[in-house]
């Protein structure tokens, strides 16, 4: 992870740190990551809303 730049939601998903965390709670990076795509659908359709 280059540490001069924001790190993408890959790499914090590939962090040794956050995986063990993950795991301990029964998280998978899937449902993370499905979780966000959730997220920007519905922020789109919003979007789409108020510029209509």
């Amino acid at each position: 992870m280059d540490r001069s730049t924001t790190p993408t939601l890959s790499e914090l998903l590939e962090d040794p740190i956050v995986i063990a965390v993950m795991t301990r709670d029964g998280i998978s990076p899937d449902s993370v990551q499905q979780l966000f795509e959730r997220l920007r659908r519905s922020r789109r359709v919003q979007e789409e809303r108020l510029a209509a």
